[in-house]
């Protein structure tokens, strides 16, 4: 069976929402928390260099670009053996600027190689969340663009909101939450894609 590499991501492409985490976590605490990324996805080494930059304004050409290097990533990650690099945890570690402890999350081993590769201080776990519980609870899940593409969005979703500390913040995308959120009442909204747990 091939390994199950997701989607393909792009450069900064939840920037603002891991810059608007950084200030809670500075303003609200706690001190050095546990930050995991669940299903981070990647792109190949190959097309990385060519993936548009999320957070920038870019000519139409570029946007081009962008959109083949993104439809090519697709088919080059099925050759065997081609390296593959992840943008969201390690965009999310630079844009942290609290001590932190990094935590990822993949059903695929060859993206979770790659974030042991970039982030080698990052801890592991090799795990499919939709039949499985988190291996340990977090401060801070980022789970953008994985729920809605589950097979079981819903239990996926209770698998990630049990393992999110009282007082945590939940990051995730629109698609995502849509309609699943709803039923835990104890998680409200505080920005654009950001939840937060009561304490």
């Amino acid at each position: 069976m091939l390994d199950p590499v997701g989607s393909t991501s792009w450069h900064n492409r939840h920037l603002s929402s891991f810059r608007r985490l950084n200030e809670l976590l500075h303003a609200h605490g706690p001190a050095e928390p546990t930050v995991m990324v669940v299903g981070p996805g990647g792109v190949t080494v190959p097309a990385s260099w060519l993936l548009n930059d999320a957070a920038a304004k870019a000519p139409r050409l570029r946007k081009l670009i962008g959109d083949a290097a993104r439809y090519s990533d697709q088919v080059l990650r099925r050759i065997p053996g081609m390296p593959l690099r992840t943008l969201e945890p390690v965009e999310l570690q630079s844009a942290l600027t609290v001590p932190h402890r990094l935590v990822v999350m993949d059903r695929s081993q060859r993206i979770l190689a790659a974030v042991a590769r970039q982030l080698p201080d990052a801890k592991c776990y090799c795990i499919d969340i939709s039949f499985q519980k988190l291996p340990e609870s977090a401060d801070v899940i980022s789970v953008f663009n994985v729920v809605c593409r589950l097979d079981d969005p819903d239990a996926g979703l209770a698998n990630i909101v049990a393992a999110l500390r009282p007082g945590g913040w939940l990051l995730i995308d629109d698609r995502s939450a849509a309609g699943r959120l709803d039923q835990y009442s104890d998680i409200r909204p505080v920005d654009s894609k950001i939840y937060r747990r009561a304490s």
